[in-house]
């Protein structure tokens, strides 16, 4: 074994689990026990040569001549050796788990020194894509997955997503996912997780009372609360409305391609009160809407498609909605009598 270079790949953390295993049982044998002997004593006499040493020898040599004829001769030649035999013993030993404690140490604190450094690496490859009021964008994630991010919403997920296909989504967002089971695709939305293997679903935290909609359009998906272990699946056509602290977990069957035809860029409103109306119009046109007046506690519906003027849909809103509106701009205020 080339020991030197062995024990330096020990130090530097450059061994496997397995090398490394059995350049630890090598140390703790007879074979490297001499080698390390060997290394020690040698390293001592060169010391003492290259006069490093920090004792002063030339003075302690006096000392020992000047009281050598008061040394009495030892009454057994054995017992000295034996002492020493002994001592050799020891010594070896103490050198043995000096060794194995340094190269530990390196070891672990090498290994710990990478752990850190890949900790940080991965906070730093972290990768978000985001929108404004107004926006809307179709992204091909590195496994191929497809990703329709709506106005006012983003997505942050891992650089190397091939190997973890996580991702934390604030807004709405519509997933066509492409299956490997190896890796699930896993989307959490303020603390509901939902889990697929290859589906295509939505997912909208728009919604009342902070609860996220996940929408299903094909295969299946798992839905759990954060850090909880139950859980219910979707399959095609349902929909789930949840919030982290909901005692229960429902779902319901809807019209799913209804629920993403933002996708294509057509616009829909069912039953929508005005709170609702204003906050998709403005996240729809990247305009701020302002009300005057009291509105009534009525509800619209419509279907506008992605070439519909923002004035064309005003115009029809306020039929409904009784009210009139003024355009300056990028402000739009509503007037109720």
């Amino acid at each position: 074994m080339d020991f030197k270079n062995k024990y330096r790949e020990f130090s530097e953390g450059k061994l496997s689990q397995s090398e490394a295993k059995e350049f630890l049982e090598f140390l703790e044998g007879k074979e490297a026990e001499d080698l390390l002997s060997k290394e020690i004593f040698q390293l001592w006499s060169e010391t003492i040569k290259s006069g490093d040493l920090p004792i002063d020898t030339n003075e302690l040599w006096k000392k020992i001549n000047h009281k050598r004829n008061s040394y009495s001769l030892p009454s057994q030649q054995s017992e000295p050796k034996i002492e020493k035999t002994y001592n050799l013993n020891w010594l070896r030993a103490a050198v043995v788990f000096l060794v194995l404690g340094l190269a530990s140490l390196f070891y672990i604190q090498n290994r710990q020194e990478k752990t850190s450094s890949l900790e940080l690496a991965n906070e730093e490859t972290m990768i978000t894509n985001s929108n404004n009021q107004g926006e809307k964008t179709k992204a091909t994630l590195e496994d191929g997955s497809v990703v329709y991010l709506n106005s006012q919403s983003s997505i942050t997920y891992a650089k190397n997503f091939k190997n973890n296909r996580a991702i934390q989504l604030e807004g709405e967002a519509f997933f066509e996912v492409v299956k490997d089971p190896d890796h699930p695709f896993v989307v959490d939305a303020k603390g509901i997780v939902t889990t697929a293997l290859g589906t295509s679903f939505n997912i909208s935290t728009f919604n009342k009372d902070q609860k996220v909609a996940v929408t299903l359009l094909t295969g299946k998906v798992k839905l759990n609360q954060s850090g909880k272990d139950a859980y219910i699946e979707l399959n095609p056509g349902e929909e789930s409305l949840l919030s982290p602290d909901l005692p229960e977990m429902e779902k319901y069957k809807v019209k799913a391609a209804d629920k993403i035809l933002w996708t294509k860029g057509i616009l829909r409103f069912d039953e929508a009160d005005l709170d609702e109306m204003v906050e998709i119009l403005q996240r729809w046109y990247g305009v701020t809407i302002k009300i005057n007046g009291q509105p009534q506690a009525l509800h619209a519906s419509g279907v506008f498609d992605n070439q519909e003027s923002l004035r064309n849909v005003l115009n029809v809103m306020s039929k409904t909605l009784e009210f009139e509106f003024v355009i300056d701009d990028q402000e739009i205020t509503l007037n109720f009598n």
